[in-house]
């Protein structure tokens, strides 16, 4: 089983967000962020930290470089900030949601992000009629 952090995307006030806005996050290790670093980034739209994880790769190689750090100890370095990365990309991407107006509401368990995402709805749905009928209204 998985948890997944629940994000939903600022509305109006007393609307319900668009289910096919919400966004589940996956808690745990990612490969693809690990192996893909700042390209996974691009792809889930953290360009703040995309950046930055290309600007702090650029500024290490470069003092390596001038410092004639080994390219063994370099190697480690870069296999650190892959795994930190791997550890850690989902909380940046949660940090990039927060910053676009996204409020993390909820967790829920489910062995992929379909169960889980059946789990919150079906949750939802008990809160969801109070929202609709203020949809309804207006």
């Amino acid at each position: 089983m998985a948890i997944f952090t629940v994000h939903l995307p600022p509305t109006a006030q007393g609307a319900a967000p668009a289910p096919e806005k919400i966004v589940f996050l996956r808690d745990g290790f990612s490969w693809p962020a690990f192996f893909l670093g700042p390209f996974w980034l691009l792809w889930r739209r953290a360009w703040i930290a995309a950046a930055a994880w290309t600007a702090l790769l650029t500024v290490i190689g470069l003092v390596a470089w001038k410092l004639k750090i080994s390219r063994d100890a370099m190697s480690w370095l870069g296999l650190s900030l892959a795994v930190w990365l791997g550890l850690e990309g989902e909380r940046i991407v949660a940090w990039a949601l927060a910053r676009r107006g996204y409020v993390e509401t909820d967790v829920v368990v489910g062995d992929d992000e379909e169960e889980a995402e059946m789990a919150f709805f079906h949750r939802w749905r008990g809160i969801a009629p109070q929202a609709r009928s203020g949809e309804q209204d207006a």
